[in-house]
């Protein structure tokens, strides 16, 4: 029988592919790719899942792959970051999903997913996992092998007394999605919002009407919402406040938002408050940027001293 974890990840797996340009390009414009590799990159359940059992938590990852190279690299890395793979397994049916990350000089990023493995674990096999697993005390979903899939895990959860986080990614075009009352927090970043609020950026919302926006047509919790190099910020209903960024040169921004939930997601395992836990994933965060790829550059628990105090960060260390 499976041991029930502290910390649930509900969300995809997938294979990564890196290439670098000067600059991103703008709607209708060419450039030219450079340096095209494969990359230790796993897709967002996966990186938020590796990000926490790096750091020491009791977590157990969700999903479902496509029997080729990409599943078995699953098992690979979970497993190398202390990841229970109980409820991971490989559908011969399905095709493993791909991505491609495309990196400025800048640092900045645009990746693509290929939306091969869309729908690949069904929200009943989710309903009848997370059930399985009733004594965990968190749950962190998102939205990578299907909408369906993320809010039942969420709705699941929380029945089951589950503290529950959803990063609504990817959105899927022209998507309309329900309140969702059974979300504790909502991990968004600027362009999630205003998507999710069905507003053009050009209205150039601050975070803290943009966030309220959002409670106040979700219904959910709380919002947490990453800024890039502004930080990250936390809105709720009768508080809201920013935690700024530890500063850094950044290289890479791929895999940040994921090292941050998982981040998050482990510090309020540990007792932190929501705002303690945000204001050290920051400074996680920002040490991810500044190396090229995501998980295979999330750190252990052992490097966490030197890295905070490298930062100048060391009065957040507990």
């Amino acid at each position: 029988m499976s041991k029930i974890p502290d910390i649930v990840v509900v969300n995809g797996h997938g294979l990564g592919e890196y290439c670098d340009v000067k600059r991103i390009p703008e709607p209708g414009e060419s450039c030219t790719a450079y340096n095209r590799r494969a990359a230790m990159d796993a897709g967002k359940g996966t990186n938020v899942a590796c990000a926490i059992g790096r750091l020491g938590g009791n977590v157990s990852f969700v999903a479902k792959c496509g029997v080729d190279q990409c599943g078995q690299l699953g098992y690979k890395w979970l497993g190398e970051s202390k990841v229970s793979t109980d409820y991971y397994w490989l559908d011969p049916s399905i095709e493993s999903c791909l991505g491609l990350c495309i990196i400025a000089e800048n640092g900045e990023n645009l990746l693509l997913d290929f939306d091969d493995d869309i729908n690949a674990i069904q929200p009943d096999e989710v309903d009848r996992v997370v059930r399985k697993l009733k004594g965990a005390r968190y749950l962190t979903a998102g939205f990578a092998q299907s909408v369906e899939s993320g809010l039942t895990a969420c709705k699941t959860g929380k029945e089951m007394g589950m503290y529950t986080l959803l990063n609504p990614s990817p959105l899927r075009d022209g998507l309309k999605l329900p309140e969702m009352p059974y979300v504790d927090v909502l991990c968004v970043n600027e362009g999630e919002s205003y998507e999710m609020l069905e507003l053009d950026p050009e209205e150039k919302l601050d975070w803290k009407e943009l966030g309220q926006r959002l409670l106040d047509r979700y219904r959910c919790g709380a919002v947490v919402m990453t800024l890039g190099s502004a930080g990250s910020a936390g809105i709720t209903a009768d508080d809201a406040w920013i935690c700024p960024p530890a500063k850094v040169d950044m290289v890479d921004e791929t895999g940040a938002g994921d090292g941050f939930l998982g981040a998050v997601t482990w510090c309020l395992s540990q007792g932190r408050t929501l705002k303690q836990a945000m204001e050290w994933a920051n400074v996680y965060a920002a040490y991810t940027v500044t190396k090229s790829g995501s998980l295979e550059f999330y750190p252990w628990k052992e490097q966490i001293p030197e890295i905070f105090k490298n930062l100048g960060r060391e009065d957040l260390l507990f």
